[in-house]
């Protein structure tokens, strides 16, 4: 059976391979292509490839063989599109050589023949492109894939992470990774056969371990960026991923998995009230299930009970906290609602002599504990610095002292430059938040040089 199955795909890539006359000569070289143009006779359907669309021009020359209409940053100060992969190597009959130059200007042609090509003939005047003949350089079966839905970069992403092999870039640098920034192409493949290529910074990233995607139901990811080719990504619900193939310019590598499920995403919505900590329940809104959702709620530290819109929740503290909703069945993908439980009480105060917030007189340890972990800004004179996330700046440590020495750093490597918060001697006046607290604490630091 296995060899069957293997026959009927060479029989399917020959028949999907423009006809060439027989003697032939073929003449090598590397072109330019559109998304339909490359993955052409490489994947289930290219009609709807167009453009994908950036809104910014940062990341421009980030991948080699981009094929983009960037011309500089004052130009394209408003974005730029991005239309295919560039030095694809291709095999056209030298007959139709002159014609195919006339058709595309960015042919160049080889000495050698490559190992893996897509061939071009020339029906009714225009360039017509063959499944690709991949060089598989390896095939990995014992790499781990994991499925995360309502990811910042997309509404799927996918990560492969190797276990015996170190193919894939996972690294800020290209390094000896063989599939690195000049990555031309992702396939991913299904159980039921469904094949769907992959576009530069839309769900190719320069760490391409990691793949994502949106999908027209939801379209939430990634925000940066106009999606195209949705037709084919939105069949992708689903589906269980069994093939990633990863497409260099001269080789492929291929990644086998038992399965991967991508479960369905649909329109709905998930609310929930901000509420005092104490209050014991709050409610919450949960819309247009299909019938066969079996609901489940859950939230990260905390026992909760949900039922007729009400949510209850018991042993809490202040601070920020997220509702997920889970489909018992596994079919449909899990929604997520953040909300807040708050508090009027300041539960500490400035020790001028240690320098430090500590519980204040009186107030409960836990919540005073709460507060210190809940720093979200912290201002200093009129300037605010956010004490988590990227760019994130300590100036008040888990203990409760304030770092003196705390600075802000800007660039990286050799253009990096650090500037002091506490530069000089004086008065600093300090004004510290933390989620779920509605009152700020506000103090001077005394700092003597």
């Amino acid at each position: 059976m296995k060899k069957l199955a293997v026959l009927l795909t060479l029989i399917l890539a020959l028949s999907a391979m423009p006809a060439l006359a027989e003697g032939d000569e073929l003449v090598y070289g590397t072109a330019t292509l559109t998304y339909a143009e490359f993955y052409a006779g490489d994947v289930s359907s290219v009609e709807s490839f167009d453009a994908v669309t950036s809104a910014t021009s940062g990341k421009a020359g980030t991948f080699q063989n981009g094929y983009t209409d960037f011309v500089d940053a004052e130009t394209n100060k408003g974005g730029y599109h991005i239309l295919g992969v560039a030095n694809v190597n291709v095999a056209v009959a030298k007959a139709d050589l002159e014609a195919y130059k006339a058709i595309n200007d960015t042919f160049v042609e080889s000495a050698e023949a490559p190992a893996q090509y897509k061939t071009v003939t020339i029906e009714d005047g225009k360039a017509v492109y063959s499944a690709t003949n991949f060089a598989i350089a390896a095939t990995v079966a014992d790499a781990a894939i994991e499925v995360i839905t309502d990811s910042h970069w997309g509404d799927y992403q996918v990560n492969i992470t190797e276990t015996s092999t170190a193919y894939i870039r996972n690294t800020r640098e290209d390094g000896d990774f063989a599939v690195n920034s000049g990555i031309q192409g992702i396939i991913v493949e299904t159980a039921s056969g469904l094949k769907v290529g992959m576009e530069y910074l839309q769900s190719i990233w320069v760490q391409p371990w990691e793949i994502s995607w949106n999908v027209s139901v939801n379209n939430a990811g990634n925000p940066e960026m106009t999606y195209d080719n949705m037709a084919e990504l939105d069949k992708l619900m689903g589906e269980t991923i069994t093939r990633v193939l990863f497409i260099n310019a001269n080789d492929a590598y291929e990644y086998t998995f038992e399965g991967a499920y991508l479960p369905v995403m649909f329109e709905t919505s998930l609310t929930v009230d901000d509420a005092d900590y104490t209050a014991g329940t709050t409610a919450f809104a949960s819309t247009n299930l299909p019938e066969d959702y079996q609901a489940e709620y859950s939230v990260r530290g905390l026992t909760v009970a949900a039922a007729d819109g009400a949510l209850s929740f018991e042993d809490a503290l202040p601070g920020s906290y997220t509702l997920t909703r889970t489909d018992k069945g596994g079919k449909y993908a899990p929604k997520s609602a953040s909300f807040t439980l708050t508090t009027d009480i300041l539960p500490v105060e400035f020790d001028a002599v240690a320098q430090a917030v500590v519980p204040a007189e009186g107030a409960d340890e836990a919540l005073a504990a709460a507060f210190l972990k809940n720093i979200a800004r912290v201002t200093v004179n009129d300037k605010t610095y956010n004490a988590s996330g990227r760019s994130a700046v300590a100036i008040i440590d888990a203990d409760g002292a304030v770092d003196t020495e705390a600075a802000v750093t800007q660039g990286r490597g050799a253009d990096a430059v650090t500037t002091p918060i506490f530069a000089e001697a004086g008065t600093y006046a300090v004004t510290v938040e933390a989620t779920g607290f509605s009152t700020p604490i506000t103090f001077d630091v005394e700092i003597v040089k």
